[in-house]
């Protein structure tokens, strides 16, 4: 924890002892000492590059107490106590509202943010009507995962023609596939990497 305030609150951020670097660790805890104050300054979060990669990691993701839940277990505290950890640039979006950012970091599939040895874990934002495919189709962007990804693609060559699949990265950017036009998985990858 990285107290703040005269230990009054904190940013707190978690490391697997077995998938991280001291080096990389000490780093990152120096970047979280010069800007513990962003995650009390009224927004949800903050996506910060660093200036230095911390391991592997390009960005830090900082989430006010409500969003991160750095100390969700204990209610006395846990309304001061915000969240910090390292990123890729392709896991948050860049314009995420608090929504995305909560269901990428607490939701099915979600960031495993105490692993610092991890891959990348890129935003995968689906919304589509494919039939047949074992998922119910969405009408807005919702979070999925890099597996339901490779399922609804695998659907797609045999599905109705008028079936759409679009896929949302980081940046915004909007790439819809049809049964006619599937690119492959590494293209997509690619995409969705940036």
């Amino acid at each position: 924890m990285v107290l703040r305030d005269d230990g009054r609150s904190a940013v707190r951020f978690t490391v697997r002892a077995d998938r991280s670097d001291a080096a990389a660790v000490s780093a990152f805890l120096g970047f979280v000492s010069t800007r513990r104050d962003l995650a009390f300054d009224g927004s949800s979060h903050h996506k910060v590059p660093l200036p230095e990669p911390v391991g592997a990691f390009t960005h830090a993701l900082l989430c006010a107490p409500a969003l991160g839940q750095g100390c969700v277990a204990y209610p006395a505290i846990a309304d001061r106590v915000a969240a910090a950890f390292p990123v890729f640039d392709c896991e948050i979006g860049d314009a995420d509202p608090e929504v995305l950012v909560d269901a990428r970091i607490h939701g099915h599939g979600s960031l495993p943010h105490a692993d610092w040895a991890r891959a990348p874990q890129p935003v995968v934002d689906l919304r589509f009507d494919v039939r047949p495919s074992p998922y119910r189709g969405t009408r807005t962007f919702k979070v999925f995962g890099t597996a339901d990804l490779e399922a609804l693609m695998a659907a797609l060559p045999g599905a109705d023609p008028a079936s759409r699949l679009d896929v949302r990265s980081f940046r915004g950017e909007i790439r819809s596939l049809t049964p006619a036009e599937v690119p492959s998985l590494a293209e997509m990858r690619s995409f969705l990497q940036g």
